[in-house]
């Protein structure tokens, strides 16, 4: 049978449209595509400039039918992939540690924090969410926002139900109609065509067994969407409560959205009418994509849709979000759903611009623009005229006797002249001068005040002579500007974590029988987390996620230097015995297992200790749990009592409840025989 679920297309049905702020689906429907060309329309002048910005990261040609002559040099500036590279590295180094967030928890959720953390931290692995993110800040970076899409991934499996099914009943009679078989006939959604479940114990009914297609979730899903395929409504929105919606370009192939129309996912007469012909051949492709977009026919068509996720009064009864599909092209309303918050949108600016929250001042297009074209017309300029210089050209006499088309000039060929001055090398060309290649330097200073970025933290060695201190300042100082980056991308990261939480607690309460994964397995290579919201096979459940919890992505609070981080690191041991002798508070403090195992696990961090399972694994979590049943023992009121009596001798144990004279006495405080009494 078909897969059906329980719900058509449609939430809201004319009537109830017709109470709202617009009459029917249909008036909503050109609302809603003049909306969407007015907001594409805004920004048509960014198509080619972020067309531009990916051409110098690409080191594609610039100059096209600009060149002075034939094979003329046509040589963009480098400066762009090499700064773009060099912030990308430094953002995706700082964001990937281990763990990439941070969990803490409130209240009750408090003890579960380690858990949560260790789960996330798996999990994000198993996602394979680093593939993404770097392509999300690399965009970021490019085209001035990068946005990435969560959402929930669902798949759909094929299960034996049983259920109480109405049958179709005669009008006249009363009675149950039979088929040509001589059993019930079972009554159907017209619509659907699905079985109609009965509700009224009193009506005529029967328990079927049924193969029904039921979605099964399977955690969070990812996509990078291009800035050109993405915006705000309204576009030009100064800040996020200006916005009361926002959109998203995709293309689906026809075959995809027949198979959904039958899932109830599309409105089948809606999908009927938007055809079959192709509408992505011919279309630019935003990004750095360079193959041409081939026509696709039959079963490859594929249709422009636009997915719309907005605040709107639809049925009179106020404002709420809606998630919509249209079809631009063709003035067809597809789906509209309310917003159930399985999908989000995380947004990155690097370099926000005021006034607006649809873009921001990307890296090659706004900051460094002008120092490109610089030294993209140098580097032409230099090897122009080195290439004049090394083959320098011929002069050749009106009507000479040599034709070079006839006899081409190279080594060891032979020019025949009637006269020794009929061809002759051009003289008085002079090499590239010095200020030019001087120029360059001033070029590269220029960028790296821009950026905020020099040779040391690039990675490069330049040939200017400095002495350490100074290089040492100006990292220091390049390094407190990259922070700012790695701020700017702190809160996108919280919010991911929440969208992955949410996900993933609603994917653990609805499906009881997931793919195996490790992230959803926590045994004892732990570090040390506690077992509450495990079940006995240690598989997580979603009582473990429940509470209250931050994400606090752990590299964007710390420097991305290592070698800085050593140093902090070892600055802190130094400081922490005159520190434990003046307040013996501290000392007790990291006399505890969770400092002492971050202690270890920052010690192995900063001095780059591959194996680190060997030291905070299954074999060293036996000694700390060692370690912590015996703090615990020490702390027990009634051991502590034991450990004064015995300090005060024999006789003060006549003083404790049931320890009399008859008593049985313990042979020593410290012994294991003591605890007999407690």
């Amino acid at each position: 049978m078909a897969r059906k679920t329980k719900s058509d297309a449609f939430d809201l049905t004319d009537a109830q449209m017709a109470k709202g702020t617009w009459d029917s689906r249909e008036h909503f429907t050109r609302w809603l595509c003049d909306e969407l060309d007015l907001a594409i329309n805004a920004r048509a002048g960014k198509a080619q400039e972020v067309r531009n910005n990916w051409d110098y990261y690409e080191q594609n040609r610039m100059r096209g039918s600009n060149a002075p002559w034939p094979d003329a040099a046509d040589l963009p500036s480098p400066l762009a992939p090499e700064y773009t590279d060099a912030v990308h590295a430094r953002l995706i180094q700082t964001i990937f540690v281990e763990p990439v967030w941070t969990v803490e928890g409130w209240g009750a959720s408090a003890k579960k924090a380690p858990l949560v953390e260790e789960f996330h931290q798996r999990a994000q692995e198993d996602e394979r969410l680093q593939n993404y993110a770097d392509e999300w800040v690399l965009r970021g970076l490019i085209e001035s926002v990068g946005t990435l899409e969560v959402s929930e991934s669902i798949e759909w499996r094929r299960e034996r139900v049983r259920k109480r099914v109405t049958l179709q009943v005669d009008e006249m009679t009363g009675q149950p109609i039979l088929g040509e078989d001589a059993q019930p006939l079972f009554a159907r959604n017209p619509e659907t065509q699905a079985y109609v479940e009965s509700t009224d114990e009193q009506e005529p009914s029967a328990e079927v067994d049924l193969d029904e297609w039921q979605p099964v979730r399977l955690g969070p899903s990812y996509d990078v969407i291009p800035f050109m395929d993405f915006g705000v409504l309204p576009a030009h929105a100064r800040h996020r409560t200006q916005v009361w919606g926002y959109w998203k370009r995709f293309y689906r192939r026809v075959p995809e959205l027949k198979a959904r129309a039958k899932d109830g996912v599309y409105d089948a007469a809606a999908v009927e009418a938007i055809g079959t012909d192709d509408e992505r051949a011919g279309r630019h492709a935003d990004g750095p994509e360079t193959v041409t977009v081939v026509s696709q026919e039959g079963p490859t068509a594929q249709k422009e849709l636009f997915e719309v996720v907005l605040l709107a009064d639809l049925d009179g009864e106020g404002e709420r979000w809606v998630r919509v599909t249209v079809s631009k092209e063709r003035r067809h309303l597809l789906r509209l759903k309310h917003d159930d918050g399985t999908t989000r949108y995380i947004r990155w600016m690097p370099f926000p611009k005021p006034g607006t929250v649809d873009h921001g001042y990307s890296l090659i297009g706004n900051k460094l623009i002008t120092v490109l074209e610089e030294d993209t017309a140098r580097r032409n300029m230099t090897a122009d005229r080195m290439a004049m210089v090394a083959g320098t050209p011929l002069k050749r006499q009106v009507n000479a006797l040599w034709d070079p088309y006839e006899e081409p000039f190279g080594p060891k060929s032979v020019i025949n002249v009637r006269d020794m001055n009929e061809v002759q090398p051009m003289q008085g060309i002079p090499d590239v001068p010095t200020s030019v290649m001087a120029w360059r330097q001033h070029i590269r200073d220029d960028a790296d005040r821009l950026i905020g970025q020099n040779d040391v933290a690039q990675g490069q060695i330049s040939d200017e002579k400095r002495t350490l201190g100074e290089v040492q300042l100006v990292a220091g100082y390049a390094e407190v500007r990259m922070n700012v980056l790695m701020k700017r991308l702190q809160e996108p990261l919280e919010e991911l974590f929440q969208a992955r939480h949410h996900i993933w607690k609603r994917t653990l309460a609805a499906a009881s029988d997931l793919p195996p994964q490790r992230a959803l397995v926590i045994g004892q290579d732990a570090q040390g987390v506690p077992t509450q919201g495990l079940a006995s096979d240690g598989q997580i459940t979603a009582e473990m996620l429940e509470g209250v919890y931050w994400g606090k992505p752990r590299g964007s609070v710390e420097t991305a230097d290592l070698n800085r981080q050593r140093a902090d690191f070892n600055s802190m041991l130094a400081t922490l015995p005159p520190l434990m002798q003046m307040n013996p508070a501290i000392q007790m403090i990291f006399s505890t297992i969770p400092a002492a195992k971050a202690l270890v696990e920052m010690m192995l961090k900063v001095n780059r200790v591959q194996d680190r399972q060997s030291f905070l694994g299954s074999e060293a979590q036996n000694v700390f749990d060692q370690l912590q049943q015996q703090q615990e023992i020490a702390q027990d009121p009634r051991m502590q009592a034991l450990m004064q009596m015995g300090n005060a001798g024999p006789a003060a144990l006549g003083g404790m409840p049931g320890m009399g004279a008859g008593a049985p006495q313990p042979e020593s405080p410290e012994a294991p025989a003591g605890l007999g009494v407690m």
